[in-house]
């Protein structure tokens, strides 16, 4: 009989484990508790490894949908603009890749509107209970729930994610909106500006329905800005519908008195490259920066991964790369018959726990350099409630 496998979580890191897990033979389902997750996510970097692995196991195709990357251009205060190797593989798009995944993983499998509310369980088995009153049992279970983790906040109760002091502001339109001479320095490259605290980066991505023909294409663009923790970042986080929220606004629920502030900062802050791609996008969404990693990944049968486990901040484009590698290791520590047995997820932990700290180290290294959250990462990191 083959072995079940319950993910909790329809983003990346879920999707890509129930795809990895299927590829081992097990059994899966994956549980959401969103309805729609369409309204988050913007471009990714493709990394060489997580584009192999992908296309190898038949899960993705993200090189054939992608926009090839061939250098990086950095427009200079002074007008000037260097132009420098760029070492990504292509640039894709959040929706268009998930969408591929998803496909592999299959509809059916998939259960939107469905919330777990508890977990239990030993070496052996796990049982979830649900919101409706349901439960279920399985032989693995799988937290792949996001910043906001319901399954690391009953595992480790006293953990949380703590805010790094600035925040990153989104958005993704689509290229016929731009002009001519404006896109095409984005053909190709990652456009990038570095100001006083401040940094934006732009680049072209496959359009809704995964084309990369020229005109049907979107533009993804960047921007940390500095915000203070406190009545700031809570104002920043309002939706137009009064509501608060813990980490970010998705698109279409950004305030309209918002949008035009942060409008008017791009026009002092950024040159007319960036300013003309921020004023042209019609939906603008934001979230803020967090830092965290767990001090365990592994309790019997329950194994967190993807942001529930470590938070890896955007600066080296290994968000979305960290959340497949952790599915694609988990389903190589969890191959074989008693796979409990022979201590492979305490192993898969080991190699997990190194790899996310040197992301994280290597990011924070980078933001430093280019002044983000200095002045208030210290001061209110130790204050941050629980995301």
């Amino acid at each position: 009989m083959s072995n079940k496998a319950i993910i909790v979580g329809a983003s990346y890191a879920g999707l890509s484990a129930a795809a990895a897990l299927r590829c081992k033979g097990w059994e899966v389902e994956v549980l959401e508790k969103s309805a729609d997750t369409g309204r988050v996510g913007g471009g990714v970097v493709v990394q060489k490894q997580m584009a192999d692995y992908l296309e190898e196991h038949g899960i993705a195709s993200p090189r054939v949908s992608s926009v090839p990357a061939k250098m990086r251009m950095m427009f200079q205060p002074d007008g000037r603009i260097l132009h420098l190797p760029e070492t990504a593989v292509a640039y894709t798009a959040w929706d268009v890749l998930l969408g591929e995944i998803q496909e592999t993983v299959g509809a059916g499998r998939i259960r939107r509107g469905c919330e777990m509310t508890g977990v239990e369980g030993d070496s052996h088995t796990v049982s979830i209970s649900l919101a409706d009153g349901n439960s279920m049992e399985a032989d693995l279970l799988v937290a792949a729930d996001g910043i906001g983790s319901r399954t690391r906040k009953l595992l480790l109760p006293d953990e949380r994610p703590l805010y790094a002091g600035y925040v990153a502001w989104r958005g993704m339109v689509p290229e016929e909106r731009i002009p001519r001479e404006v896109r095409d320095t984005c053909s190709g490259s990652l456009c990038s500006f570095l100001g006083n605290a401040t940094s934006i980066l732009a680049y072209l991505v496959p359009g809704a329905d995964g084309s990369i023909e020229d005109g049907r294409r979107r533009v993804n663009w960047v921007w940390y800005l500095n915000v203070e923790y406190g009545t700031e970042l809570d104002t920043l986080l309002t939706d137009s519908e009064g509501t608060s929220h813990r980490a970010m606004i998705p698109r279409g629920l950004m305030p309209a008195e918002t949008e035009r502030a942060v409008r008017h900062v791009a026009r002092e802050q950024l040159n007319d490259h960036f300013t003309t791609i921020v004023d042209a996008t019609e939906e603008l969404f934001v979230n803020a920066v967090f830092d965290y990693h767990a001090s365990r990944l592994v309790f019997g049968r329950v194994v967190l991964i993807g942001d529930a486990a470590c938070l890896i901040r955007p600066h080296i484009g290994s968000g979305t790369s960290k959340a497949v590698d952790d599915a694609i290791q988990l389903s190589q520590a969890v191959t074989g018959p008693d796979f409990q047995r022979d201590g492979s997820l305490e192993s898969w932990e080991q190699q997990q726990t190194l790899t996310h700290v040197g992301l994280m180290e290597q990011s924070k290294a980078i933001a430093r350099r280019l002044g983000l959250g200095v002045g208030v990462e210290e001061a209110y990191m130790s204050e941050v409630e629980a995301v």
